[in-house]
């Protein structure tokens, strides 16, 4: 459910009490989640390559698929990299911002890549960073990324460094995230593969779609699940919920909700296990009543449910 907001990026999002996530949601209602890897499952680390989704978390992903919830991620990570991350559970998976796709076990690249102007690039970036050893160069298969969380002093360092290779490559866009800065091709983009995801589940047209992301390249992903009227080829798509993870985002997203952190999204999740558990008891009820579905009441001023 949505309450019907703008997807204007200076419009305030509404806290969710992740324990009490169920009071969004109507049990006549079909959902479908897509979820960011890093910061949203994941826990930040210095090095990319030391994160990983706690199995409690993999477990309850299986036991809400298990309530036939159609579950896909969508992630800046490499499909390579989300696939062993997700390991043992397999979902759909939407890669480097899109740019990779992996459905019923078939693995596509979304776009046409220039790989003599990506090794062009990734070797500048390579050159450049050599003075500095708290940078760290992340290789992946369709882009190169540039992570300064190990020393935050060299944000500028790093954003010089990137912004001044992108300009050489017209092509290519600039994307930032939280400590990091990336180059990847134009075709990049979370709410593009968020459809072309739900084209390939063979959603209905009441299907409401939650996307729970945290990083400023999840904000296409928000738009996307929360405008009627984006669409890739003839998809259509139910205004659905973008979730934004950290409360530091509450000028500065498009997402209608927001969570604190990323141990309210396990609770949210837990909250949305519990719905559908009780919704499975309810359905064969349901289905012989004409109930009207409830937008839930939002104070004004406090932005909280009445």
């Amino acid at each position: 459910m949505t309450s019907g907001r703008s997807t204007s990026v200076h419009s305030a999002p509404i806290c969710i009490s992740p324990k009490h996530f169920a009071d969004y949601l109507s049990p006549q209602q079909d959902y479908c989640l897509f979820l960011d890897i890093d910061g949203t499952l994941a826990d930040f680390t210095l090095n990319p390559k030391d994160s990983f989704i706690p199995t409690t978390t993999l477990t309850l992903l299986e036991k809400i698929q298990s309530h036939s919830v159609n579950i896909a991620i969508v992630t800046g990570r490499s499909l390579a990299e989300a696939r062993q991350m997700l390991s043992p559970i397999k979902l759909p998976i939407a890669a480097t911002h899109g740019l990779e796709m992996a459905f019923d076990g078939i693995s596509a690249s979304l776009t046409q890549i220039n790989f003599a102007e990506l090794t062009a690039i990734k070797q500048a970036i390579r050159q450049s960073c050599t003075p500095y050893d708290d940078l760290l160069i992340e290789d992946k298969p369709y882009s190169i990324a540039l992570h300064y969380r190990q020393n935050p002093a060299l944000a500028d360092v790093a954003y010089a460094i990137m912004s001044t290779t992108s300009k050489n490559h017209p092509d290519w866009l600039l994307k930032q995230g939280k400590y990091v800065w990336e180059i990847a091709p134009k075709a990049a983009d979370k709410g593009v593969a968020i459809l072309i995801l739900l084209k390939q589940m063979h959603t209905n047209d009441t299907l409401c779609p939650i996307f729970i992301g945290d990083d400023i390249t999840d904000e296409e992903g928000f738009i996307a699940v929360q405008d009627s009227k984006r669409s890739v080829e003839k998809s259509h798509l139910t205004k659905g919920m973008g979730i934004k993870v950290g409360n530091e985002c509450q000028q500065l997203t498009c997402a209608h909700y927001y969570v604190n952190d990323i141990h309210e999204v396990t609770v949210l999740l837990e909250g949305f296990l519990d719905f559908c558990q009780k919704r499975s008891t309810l359905l064969p009820d349901l289905a012989n009543m004409n109930v009207p579905i409830n937008v839930p009441a939002v104070d004004k001023h406090t932005r909280q449910l009445i």
